[in-house]
């Protein structure tokens, strides 16, 4: 058998050229569950403050429109069916709301610090100005008069010699 070639899946997106950081958002449908089928150990700790994952019966999830919970009835001495639909769709409810405010705080975050840079960048800008003298001003006006003057006929030779190249190169 000639075995197959695969190209290698990186691991962080975000060391990939062309990258874009957004909000990372769940996949997941069910959130009392995660769709997993066993409420998230810290919604069932509003339920059962002393609740250990590692010590106690697994409760399993019953919201509404999740299955997943059915995955785990085979295991009856493991699985606790105590919460119920109303009691898994209040718990799907307050993670919702947990992800939502926790996206908004992380957006407002990413924000704060585009506006902290942005006007780092313009002060920057604003104090290189202000800081410059007459001559550096006539300076300045002088090059930008210059640049103006220069012709289409000389734009295009000066393309042609400087970013595109020459054919015998």
């Amino acid at each position: 058998m000639k075995l197959p070639e695969f190209s290698p899946e990186p691991i962080r997106d975000e060391d990939q050229p062309g990258y874009q950081k957004e909000i990372w958002q769940p996949s997941w449908r069910c959130f009392c569950c995660r769709d997993l089928g066993i409420v998230d150990p810290h919604l069932a700790r509003l339920v059962m403050p002393q609740y250990n994952s590692s010590l106690d019966r697994n409760p399993v999830c019953q919201a509404p429109g999740c299955n997943e919970g059915a995955n785990w009835l085979h295991l009856k001495r493991n699985i606790d069916m105590r919460f119920t639909a109303a009691i898994c769709q209040e718990l799907d409810r307050i993670n919702r709301e947990h992800w939502r405010q926790a996206t908004q705080q992380q957006f407002e975050r990413y924000k704060k610090q585009l506006d902290i840079a942005t006007g780092a960048i313009a002060q920057s800008h604003s104090l290189a100005i202000s800081n410059r003298t007459s001559n550096d001003d006539r300076e300045v006006q002088q090059r930008k008069a210059e640049i103006e003057a220069i012709s289409p006929e000389q734009w295009g030779a000066m393309n042609k010699a400087y970013l595109v190249g020459k054919k015998d190169e």
